[in-house]
Protein backbone atom coordinates (compact mmCIF):
# COMPACT_ATOMS: atom_id res chain seq x y z
CA UNK A 1 0.00 0.00 0.00
CA UNK A 2 2.25 3.31 -1.12
CA UNK A 3 1.66 6.22 0.63
CA UNK A 4 -0.49 8.01 -1.35
CA UNK A 5 -3.21 5.58 -1.30
CA UNK A 6 -3.13 5.04 2.93
CA UNK A 7 -3.88 9.04 2.21
CA UNK A 8 -6.47 8.94 0.39
CA UNK A 9 -7.77 5.98 1.90
CA UNK A 10 -7.47 8.24 5.48
CA UNK A 11 -9.43 10.75 3.74
CA UNK A 12 -12.36 9.17 2.32
CA UNK A 13 -12.79 6.85 6.45
CA UNK A 14 -12.40 10.71 7.67
CA UNK A 15 -14.81 12.14 6.01
CA UNK A 16 -17.29 9.12 6.20
CA UNK A 17 -16.70 9.29 10.28
CA UNK A 18 -17.50 12.89 9.84
CA UNK A 19 -20.80 12.48 7.84
CA UNK A 20 -21.71 9.55 10.14
CA UNK A 21 -21.18 11.68 13.21
CA UNK A 22 -23.04 14.58 11.65
CA UNK A 23 -26.02 12.44 10.55
CA UNK A 24 -25.84 11.25 13.90
CA UNK A 25 -26.14 14.59 15.60
CA UNK A 26 -29.22 15.60 13.34
CA UNK A 27 -30.85 12.50 12.72
CA UNK A 28 -34.40 13.59 12.18
CA UNK A 29 -37.57 12.27 14.50
CA UNK A 30 -39.44 8.68 12.88
CA UNK A 31 -41.52 10.01 10.23
CA UNK A 32 -44.17 9.69 8.75
CA UNK A 33 -44.33 7.17 5.79
CA UNK A 34 -47.38 7.70 2.86
CA UNK A 35 -47.18 4.44 0.07
CA UNK A 36 -43.78 2.73 1.53
CA UNK A 37 -41.79 6.26 0.75
CA UNK A 38 -40.93 8.85 3.76
CA UNK A 39 -42.46 11.84 4.23
CA UNK A 40 -38.39 13.44 3.37
CA UNK A 41 -38.56 11.66 0.23
CA UNK A 42 -41.75 13.01 -0.65
CA UNK A 43 -40.54 16.65 -0.37
CA UNK A 44 -37.27 16.36 -2.06
CA UNK A 45 -37.90 18.74 -4.56
CA UNK A 46 -41.26 19.86 -4.18
CA UNK A 47 -40.95 23.28 -4.25
CA UNK A 48 -44.00 25.86 -6.24
CA UNK A 49 -41.44 27.24 -8.83
CA UNK A 50 -39.59 26.11 -11.65
CA UNK A 51 -37.03 24.71 -10.04
CA UNK A 52 -39.47 21.60 -8.76
CA UNK A 53 -38.22 18.46 -9.22
CA UNK A 54 -40.44 16.45 -10.48
CA UNK A 55 -41.54 18.88 -12.48
CA UNK A 56 -44.46 21.89 -10.90
CA UNK A 57 -47.65 20.45 -11.99
CA UNK A 58 -46.84 17.52 -12.80
CA UNK A 59 -48.19 14.11 -12.29
CA UNK A 60 -45.02 13.35 -9.38
CA UNK A 61 -45.66 16.93 -8.10
CA UNK A 62 -49.29 16.07 -7.75
CA UNK A 63 -48.90 13.12 -6.32
CA UNK A 64 -45.78 14.58 -3.50
CA UNK A 65 -48.82 16.78 -2.95
CA UNK A 66 -51.11 14.36 -2.10
CA UNK A 67 -48.91 12.54 0.42
CA UNK A 68 -48.27 15.82 2.11
CA UNK A 69 -52.01 16.59 2.57
CA UNK A 70 -52.14 12.66 3.58
CA UNK A 71 -50.36 13.11 6.45
CA UNK A 72 -51.20 16.05 7.74
CA UNK A 73 -50.40 17.61 11.13
CA UNK A 74 -48.16 14.26 11.42
CA UNK A 75 -45.97 15.92 9.39
CA UNK A 76 -44.95 18.88 11.71
CA UNK A 77 -42.08 16.94 14.14
CA UNK A 78 -40.11 16.01 10.07
CA UNK A 79 -41.05 19.84 8.80
CA UNK A 80 -39.30 21.59 11.76
CA UNK A 81 -36.46 19.71 11.87
CA UNK A 82 -35.77 20.24 8.15
CA UNK A 83 -36.45 24.27 8.14
CA UNK A 84 -33.55 24.48 11.19
CA UNK A 85 -31.18 22.29 9.51
CA UNK A 86 -28.14 23.48 8.78
CA UNK A 87 -25.13 22.09 7.31
CA UNK A 88 -21.97 20.70 8.34
CA UNK A 89 -18.52 22.65 8.63
CA UNK A 90 -17.54 23.60 4.43
CA UNK A 91 -14.67 20.91 4.92
CA UNK A 92 -17.10 18.07 5.37
CA UNK A 93 -18.93 19.24 2.56
CA UNK A 94 -16.26 19.74 0.50
CA UNK A 95 -14.83 15.86 1.50
CA UNK A 96 -18.16 14.60 0.79
CA UNK A 97 -17.93 16.02 -2.61
CA UNK A 98 -15.00 14.30 -3.05
CA UNK A 99 -16.15 11.50 -2.34
CA UNK A 100 -18.98 11.64 -4.35
CA UNK A 101 -17.23 12.46 -7.99
CA UNK A 102 -14.65 9.89 -7.21
CA UNK A 103 -17.34 7.48 -7.18
CA UNK A 104 -15.53 5.60 -3.87
CA UNK A 105 -19.14 5.20 -1.92
CA UNK A 106 -22.86 6.19 -2.93
CA UNK A 107 -23.74 9.46 -0.93
CA UNK A 108 -27.03 10.68 -0.92
CA UNK A 109 -27.13 14.23 0.79
CA UNK A 110 -29.85 17.09 0.44
CA UNK A 111 -27.96 20.67 1.28
CA UNK A 112 -29.92 22.08 4.35
CA UNK A 113 -31.53 25.82 2.11
CA UNK A 114 -33.01 22.37 0.05
CA UNK A 115 -34.27 20.81 3.33
CA UNK A 116 -35.36 24.52 4.45
CA UNK A 117 -37.36 25.65 1.75
CA UNK A 118 -39.02 22.29 1.10
CA UNK A 119 -40.39 22.13 4.81
CA UNK A 120 -41.35 25.87 4.64
CA UNK A 121 -43.82 25.09 0.84
CA UNK A 122 -45.01 21.91 3.44
CA UNK A 123 -45.95 24.71 6.13
CA UNK A 124 -48.22 26.64 2.75
CA UNK A 125 -49.58 23.70 2.29
CA UNK A 126 -50.88 22.69 5.66
CA UNK A 127 -51.68 26.59 6.48
CA UNK A 128 -53.30 27.07 9.56
CA UNK A 129 -53.48 23.47 10.54
CA UNK A 130 -49.96 23.69 11.13
CA UNK A 131 -50.63 26.08 14.13
CA UNK A 132 -49.38 23.67 16.75
CA UNK A 133 -46.01 24.16 14.99
CA UNK A 134 -45.89 28.05 16.01
CA UNK A 135 -43.69 27.71 19.04
CA UNK A 136 -41.21 25.12 17.31
CA UNK A 137 -41.12 28.22 14.33
CA UNK A 138 -40.22 31.15 16.66
CA UNK A 139 -37.41 29.04 17.94
CA UNK A 140 -36.03 28.19 14.70
CA UNK A 141 -36.11 31.82 13.97
CA UNK A 142 -34.63 33.17 17.00
CA UNK A 143 -31.84 30.67 16.85
CA UNK A 144 -31.33 31.98 13.15
CA UNK A 145 -28.82 28.91 12.08
CA UNK A 146 -29.09 30.10 8.79
CA UNK A 147 -30.03 33.01 7.04
CA UNK A 148 -32.09 30.45 4.96
CA UNK A 149 -33.48 28.47 7.93
CA UNK A 150 -34.58 31.87 9.25
CA UNK A 151 -36.24 33.26 6.29
CA UNK A 152 -38.21 30.16 5.74
CA UNK A 153 -38.98 29.73 9.59
CA UNK A 154 -40.42 33.33 8.71
CA UNK A 155 -42.18 32.49 5.45
CA UNK A 156 -43.61 29.52 7.40
CA UNK A 157 -45.24 31.63 10.00
CA UNK A 158 -46.90 33.81 7.41
CA UNK A 159 -48.59 30.30 6.07
CA UNK A 160 -50.13 29.46 9.34
CA UNK A 161 -51.71 33.25 8.97
CA UNK A 162 -53.35 34.88 12.42
CA UNK A 163 -52.56 31.40 14.76
CA UNK A 164 -49.02 32.60 14.50
CA UNK A 165 -49.88 35.80 16.41
CA UNK A 166 -47.47 34.62 19.00
CA UNK A 167 -44.78 35.34 17.03
CA UNK A 168 -45.40 38.77 15.98
CA UNK A 169 -43.24 40.36 18.72
CA UNK A 170 -40.39 38.34 17.88
CA UNK A 171 -40.91 39.49 14.12
CA UNK A 172 -41.22 43.00 14.96
CA UNK A 173 -37.70 42.99 16.70
CA UNK A 174 -36.50 41.98 13.16
CA UNK A 175 -37.83 45.26 12.17
CA UNK A 176 -34.96 47.17 12.99
CA UNK A 177 -32.56 44.63 11.45
CA UNK A 178 -29.09 46.15 9.45
CA UNK A 179 -30.30 43.56 6.87
CA UNK A 180 -32.58 44.02 4.74
CA UNK A 181 -33.63 40.37 3.97
CA UNK A 182 -34.30 40.02 7.68
CA UNK A 183 -36.65 42.82 7.85
CA UNK A 184 -38.27 42.02 4.20
CA UNK A 185 -38.82 38.46 5.67
CA UNK A 186 -40.39 39.63 9.27
CA UNK A 187 -42.75 42.29 7.68
CA UNK A 188 -43.82 39.34 4.63
CA UNK A 189 -44.82 37.57 7.89
CA UNK A 190 -46.63 39.48 9.54
CA UNK A 191 -48.69 40.81 6.31
CA UNK A 192 -50.09 37.98 6.18
CA UNK A 193 -50.32 37.17 10.19
CA UNK A 194 -52.57 40.44 10.44
CA UNK A 195 -52.18 41.09 14.76
CA UNK A 196 -53.35 43.67 17.14
CA UNK A 197 -53.44 46.75 14.75
CA UNK A 198 -52.39 49.08 17.85
CA UNK A 199 -49.12 47.07 17.70
CA UNK A 200 -48.61 46.45 14.10
CA UNK A 201 -49.84 49.31 12.53
CA UNK A 202 -47.29 51.88 13.87
CA UNK A 203 -44.59 49.60 13.33
CA UNK A 204 -45.50 49.23 9.26
CA UNK A 205 -46.10 52.97 8.92
CA UNK A 206 -42.16 53.75 10.13
CA UNK A 207 -41.38 50.69 7.64
CA UNK A 208 -42.63 52.85 4.57
CA UNK A 209 -39.04 55.11 4.82
CA UNK A 210 -37.37 51.73 4.70
CA UNK A 211 -34.89 52.07 1.72
CA UNK A 212 -35.78 48.85 0.19
CA UNK A 213 -38.37 49.35 -2.03
CA UNK A 214 -40.02 45.75 -1.48
CA UNK A 215 -40.29 46.56 2.42
CA UNK A 216 -41.82 49.41 1.49
CA UNK A 217 -44.66 47.78 -1.10
CA UNK A 218 -45.58 44.88 1.63
CA UNK A 219 -45.33 47.33 4.93
CA UNK A 220 -48.31 49.31 2.41
CA UNK A 221 -50.36 45.94 1.94
CA UNK A 222 -50.35 44.79 5.75
CA UNK A 223 -51.78 48.67 6.38
CA UNK A 224 -54.21 48.10 3.53
CA UNK A 225 -55.20 45.31 5.23
CA UNK A 226 -56.45 46.74 8.48
CA UNK A 227 -58.57 49.26 6.69
CA UNK A 228 -60.20 52.08 9.19
CA UNK A 229 -58.16 50.81 11.98
CA UNK A 230 -55.06 51.77 10.10
CA UNK A 231 -56.22 55.44 10.43
CA UNK A 232 -53.18 56.54 12.43
CA UNK A 233 -51.13 55.80 9.49
CA UNK A 234 -52.92 58.13 7.90
CA UNK A 235 -50.54 61.27 7.54
CA UNK A 236 -47.29 58.87 6.94
CA UNK A 237 -49.09 57.64 3.84
CA UNK A 238 -50.27 61.04 2.38
CA UNK A 239 -46.92 62.37 2.80
CA UNK A 240 -45.74 59.03 0.44
CA UNK A 241 -48.58 59.79 -2.05
CA UNK A 242 -47.14 63.06 -2.23
CA UNK A 243 -43.48 61.82 -2.41
CA UNK A 244 -42.86 60.01 -5.62
CA UNK A 245 -39.15 59.87 -5.26
CA UNK A 246 -39.37 57.82 -1.87
CA UNK A 247 -42.09 55.40 -3.76
CA UNK A 248 -39.62 54.63 -5.91
CA UNK A 249 -41.89 53.97 -9.06
CA UNK A 250 -45.62 54.11 -10.33
CA UNK A 251 -46.48 50.77 -9.56
CA UNK A 252 -45.94 51.27 -5.81
CA UNK A 253 -47.73 54.71 -6.04
CA UNK A 254 -50.51 52.65 -7.12
CA UNK A 255 -50.32 50.50 -4.24
CA UNK A 256 -50.63 53.70 -2.09
CA UNK A 257 -53.83 54.94 -3.39
CA UNK A 258 -55.56 51.67 -3.09
CA UNK A 259 -54.49 51.14 0.38
CA UNK A 260 -55.86 55.00 0.81
CA UNK A 261 -58.93 53.46 -0.68
CA UNK A 262 -59.60 50.86 1.74
CA UNK A 263 -58.79 53.25 4.35
CA UNK A 264 -60.38 56.31 4.47
CA UNK A 265 -61.56 57.23 0.82
CA UNK A 266 -62.54 60.57 1.39
CA UNK A 267 -58.81 61.67 1.63
CA UNK A 268 -57.57 60.16 -1.81
CA UNK A 269 -60.82 59.71 -3.99
CA UNK A 270 -63.33 62.79 -5.37
CA UNK A 271 -65.88 62.53 -2.42
CA UNK A 272 -69.02 64.33 -2.80
CA UNK A 273 -70.94 65.91 0.14
CA UNK A 274 -74.28 64.23 0.35
CA UNK A 275 -74.71 65.87 3.77
CA UNK A 276 -72.37 68.42 4.92
CA UNK A 277 -73.95 68.46 8.46
CA UNK A 278 -75.38 64.94 8.89
CA UNK A 279 -78.03 64.44 12.18
CA UNK A 280 -77.40 60.95 12.17
CA UNK A 281 -74.55 60.55 14.11
CA UNK A 282 -74.15 61.11 18.04
CA UNK A 283 -71.63 60.38 20.50
CA UNK A 284 -69.58 58.94 17.85
CA UNK A 285 -71.98 56.55 16.38
CA UNK A 286 -74.52 55.90 13.93
CA UNK A 287 -78.20 56.88 15.07
CA UNK A 288 -79.91 55.79 12.12
CA UNK A 289 -79.19 53.86 9.02
CA UNK A 290 -78.24 54.89 5.61
CA UNK A 291 -80.07 52.55 2.87
CA UNK A 292 -80.21 53.19 -0.94
CA UNK A 293 -82.93 52.00 -3.11
CA UNK A 294 -82.62 48.63 -4.58
CA UNK A 295 -85.43 47.58 -7.48
CA UNK A 296 -88.87 48.68 -4.89
CA UNK A 297 -87.01 47.63 -1.76
CA UNK A 298 -84.40 49.42 0.13
CA UNK A 299 -81.30 48.37 1.11
CA UNK A 300 -79.14 49.26 4.58
CA UNK A 301 -75.90 50.00 3.93
CA UNK A 302 -74.50 51.09 7.45
CA UNK A 303 -76.92 50.33 10.44
CA UNK A 304 -77.40 52.60 13.14
CA UNK A 305 -74.98 51.60 16.02
CA UNK A 306 -72.17 51.78 13.73
CA UNK A 307 -68.66 53.29 15.42
CA UNK A 308 -67.82 56.15 12.61
CA UNK A 309 -65.92 57.03 10.83
CA UNK A 310 -66.78 54.41 8.86
CA UNK A 311 -67.17 52.93 5.45
CA UNK A 312 -69.04 50.73 3.24
CA UNK A 313 -68.29 49.35 -0.50
CA UNK A 314 -70.36 48.05 -3.65
CA UNK A 315 -68.82 46.73 -6.65
CA UNK A 316 -70.38 46.70 -10.32
CA UNK A 317 -68.59 45.24 -13.49
CA UNK A 318 -69.87 45.98 -17.26
CA UNK A 319 -69.15 43.24 -19.84
CA UNK A 320 -67.72 44.78 -23.07
CA UNK A 321 -72.03 44.96 -24.76
CA UNK A 322 -73.22 47.68 -22.56
CA UNK A 323 -72.77 50.80 -21.03
CA UNK A 324 -73.29 50.71 -18.04
CA UNK A 325 -74.53 53.46 -15.74
CA UNK A 326 -74.52 53.81 -11.94
CA UNK A 327 -77.54 55.46 -10.86
CA UNK A 328 -77.47 55.80 -6.55
CA UNK A 329 -81.09 56.96 -4.46
CA UNK A 330 -80.17 57.00 -1.37
CA UNK A 331 -82.09 57.42 2.21
CA UNK A 332 -81.32 57.96 5.80
CA UNK A 333 -83.76 56.99 8.63
CA UNK A 334 -84.45 53.96 11.12
CA UNK A 335 -87.62 51.85 9.32
CA UNK A 336 -87.25 49.99 6.22
CA UNK A 337 -89.91 52.00 4.46
CA UNK A 338 -89.48 54.19 1.97
CA UNK A 339 -92.03 56.72 3.02
CA UNK A 340 -90.79 57.03 6.39
CA UNK A 341 -87.03 57.78 5.68
CA UNK A 342 -85.60 60.88 4.86
CA UNK A 343 -84.62 61.01 0.95
CA UNK A 344 -80.81 62.36 0.36
CA UNK A 345 -81.13 63.04 -3.29
CA UNK A 346 -79.97 60.47 -6.12
CA UNK A 347 -76.37 60.25 -7.40
CA UNK A 348 -74.84 59.19 -10.56
CA UNK A 349 -71.17 57.91 -11.12
CA UNK A 350 -69.43 59.69 -13.82
CA UNK A 351 -66.65 58.95 -16.50
CA UNK A 352 -67.65 55.01 -16.54
CA UNK A 353 -65.59 53.52 -19.38
CA UNK A 354 -67.50 52.86 -22.87
CA UNK A 355 -68.41 50.08 -24.95
CA UNK A 356 -66.51 47.96 -25.72
CA UNK A 357 -64.25 48.42 -22.77
CA UNK A 358 -64.99 45.97 -19.85
CA UNK A 359 -64.69 47.72 -15.65
CA UNK A 360 -65.37 47.19 -12.87
CA UNK A 361 -66.32 50.50 -10.16
CA UNK A 362 -66.04 50.55 -6.49
CA UNK A 363 -68.35 53.06 -4.72
CA UNK A 364 -67.97 53.80 -0.97
CA UNK A 365 -70.24 55.26 1.59
CA UNK A 366 -68.59 57.27 3.68
CA UNK A 367 -69.91 58.58 7.21
CA UNK A 368 -67.49 60.71 8.96
CA UNK A 369 -68.75 62.59 12.62
CA UNK A 370 -69.61 65.69 10.58
CA UNK A 371 -70.85 64.54 6.32
CA UNK A 372 -72.12 61.56 4.30
CA UNK A 373 -69.43 61.04 1.23
CA UNK A 374 -69.81 59.64 -1.96
CA UNK A 375 -66.76 58.56 -3.51
CA UNK A 376 -65.99 56.21 -6.62
CA UNK A 377 -63.00 54.29 -8.47
CA UNK A 378 -62.30 52.43 -11.56
CA UNK A 379 -60.60 49.47 -10.37
CA UNK A 380 -59.73 48.78 -13.93
CA UNK A 381 -58.26 51.97 -15.28
CA UNK A 382 -56.92 51.69 -11.43
CA UNK A 383 -58.41 55.82 -12.00
CA UNK A 384 -61.17 57.57 -8.94
CA UNK A 385 -64.19 58.80 -10.72
CA UNK A 386 -66.76 61.65 -9.87
CA UNK A 387 -69.65 62.21 -9.14
CA UNK A 388 -73.19 64.06 -9.13
CA UNK A 389 -76.46 64.67 -7.90
CA UNK A 390 -79.39 64.38 -10.43
CA UNK A 391 -82.15 64.33 -8.38
CA UNK A 392 -82.87 66.02 -4.88
CA UNK A 393 -86.47 64.88 -4.58
CA UNK A 394 -87.65 61.76 -4.05
CA UNK A 395 -89.12 59.44 -6.66
CA UNK A 396 -92.69 59.03 -6.54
Amino acid sequence: MTKGFRIAFGAVIAVIAAALVFAWKTAPPREPVYEGKTLRRWLEGHVPTSSADPRYGSPGWKKADEALRHIGTNAIPTMLQMIGAKDPPAVVLKLLEIVRKQHLIKIRYRYAYQRNEEAEYAFEVLGKDAAGAVPGLIRIYEAAVTPSSQRCAALALGHIGRAANPAIPVLLRSFTHTNAEVRFNAVSAIYYIGGDPGVVVPAMTRMLKDPKVEIRWNAVGALRQFGRRAGSALPALLEALDDPGRLGDDTLKNQVEIALWDIAPEKVAKPLVVEEATPMVAKGVTTSGLARIFGDQLYTLIPPGRAVPCAVYQGWGSDSDSQMQIVLSLYRGTNQTIASNHFLGQYEVMGIAPPPAKTHVQVAYVITREQILLCAHDDTRKMFLELRRVENKPQQ
